[in-house]
């Protein structure tokens, strides 16, 4: 039976380093702005980004002062993004650009790049909007 299992986050990297694996994608996204990877992984990257911002923002948005949403949404940084770099980008440059927008939801854009030229996998590009 296949119950409870999340087939968007079927990836072949074993059980253990699954979880490690989508936050190293994560931080580096976050970190260059775009990414290209194959279609799969740009799935689950896509849905874990938007799940990521999501919550940052309404978590911000939940609290009466900026000294506490900030506090809160450090928390959950530092538990997601690896890197202090990575993190201080998030919380500077990308979390006050979808609060201004009043964004809640898609935040990231993907488009198909065509086939990689050694093994013919197909390459998608995603951008932070």
């Amino acid at each position: 039976m296949r119950h409870r299992i999340n087939k968007l986050k079927q990836l072949n990297t074993g059980a253990k380093k699954k979880d490690v694996f989508i936050r190293n994608l994560l931080s580096s996204f976050v970190k260059n702005g775009r990414i290209t990877t194959t279609p799969k992984r740009a799935k689950v990257l896509k849905a874990e980004t938007d799940a990521f911002f999501s919550k940052l923002v309404k978590t911000y948005s939940r609290y009466n002062t900026e000294a506490e949403s900030k506090r809160e949404c450090i928390k959950i940084v530092k538990a997601t993004i690896f890197g202090e770099a990575e993190g201080k980008k998030v919380m500077s440059e990308w979390l006050p650009k979808y609060l201004w927008d009043n964004k809640k939801s898609s935040y990231v854009v993907s488009y198909k790049l065509g086939v990689r030229k050694w093994d013919a996998a197909e390459k998608v590009m995603l951008k932070l909007v």
